[in-house]
C-alpha cells in the first residue's frame, strides 16, 4: 500500500478554489491510474500561512498520525512562498533559515520514504518573485545533494497567463491551479515511468 502526503502552504491546500479544482485533486486523478485505489491513500497536508519553518515543526506529528506499518510512504513537498513573503520590513525566512528548514525536512521524510519535492509557484509580486528563485535555487541544489527529485515548475508558470490570473496575488485560480497540474503531471510522468 502507498500512502502519499503532499505537505505545503495554503497553495497546496487550494484556497480559493472548490477541492475538485485544486492542483492536488488534479495530481491525484493522474496518480490513481497508476497505482491501485484503494488500498492507496492520499493525505493533502497544506496549511494557510505555513512556511517551511511550521512544515518542518509538524511534519513527524501528521505523518505518524497517518502513517501504517507496512505502508510506504511518498512525500510530496511544496514551500517557499511564505518564507519570502514580508510581513514586516523583512521576509519571513531568511535564505539561510529557508535552507536549514528544507534541508531538515528533506532528511526527515528521507529517511520514512520516497520524496518528490516541488518548487513554489510565482506570485504577482516581481521583488518576492526574485526571492522566490534565489529559494529555488537552493531547494534545488539541496535536492541534488540528497539524491531527491525536484520538480521545477516556476519558470513554466512565470507568465502573464498563470500570475494574471492570481485571484489575490499569490493563490491561483482553477485555471492556474490546472497549469500548475499540467507542469508537475509531466514531470510525475518522467519520474514514475
Amino acid at each position: 500500500m502507498h500512502i502519499f502526503y503532499f505537505f505545503g502552504d495554503s497553495i497546496t491546500l487550494g484556497v480559493n478554489v472548490m477541492p475538485k479544482d485544486s492542483f492536488y485533486q488534479l495530481i491525484l486523478d493522474n496518480l490513481q491510474e497508476k497505482f491501485s485505489v484503494p488500498p492507496t491513500k492520499f493525505y493533502n497536508l497544506g496549511a494557510c500561512k505555513n512556511s517551511s519553518k511550521e512544515i518542518l515543526a509538524r511534519f513527524d506529528s501528521e505523518f505518524s498520525a497517518r502513517n501504517l506499518p507496512g505502508s510506504t510512504p511518498f512525500f510530496f513537498l511544496m514551500c517557499g512562498v511564505v518564507d519570502t513573503m514580508k510581513f514586516t520590513d523583512t521576509p519571513y525566512c531568511s535564505l539561510d533559515e529557508s535552507k536549514n528548514n528544507f534541508t531538515s525536512l528533506i532528511q526527515k521524510a528521507k529517511a520514512k520514504g520516497e520524496i518528490i519535492a516541488i518548487s513554489p509557484s510565482p506570485v504577482a509580486n516581481e521583488e518576492q518573485n526574485q526571492r522566490l528563485q534565489d529559494v529555488i535555487k537552493v531547494q534545488e541544489q539541496i535536492c541534488a545533494e540528497n539524491t531527491v527529485h525536484y520538480i521545477n515548475i516556476f519558470p513554466e508558470l512565470h507568465n502573464q497567463e498563470f500570475m494574471g490570473d492570481l485571484k489575490d496575488g499569490v493563490h491561483p485560480s482553477e485555471k492556474g491551479n490546472s497549469l500548475m497540474a499540467k507542469a508537475i503531471n509531466a514531470a510525475l510522468k518522467k519520474y514514475l515511468a
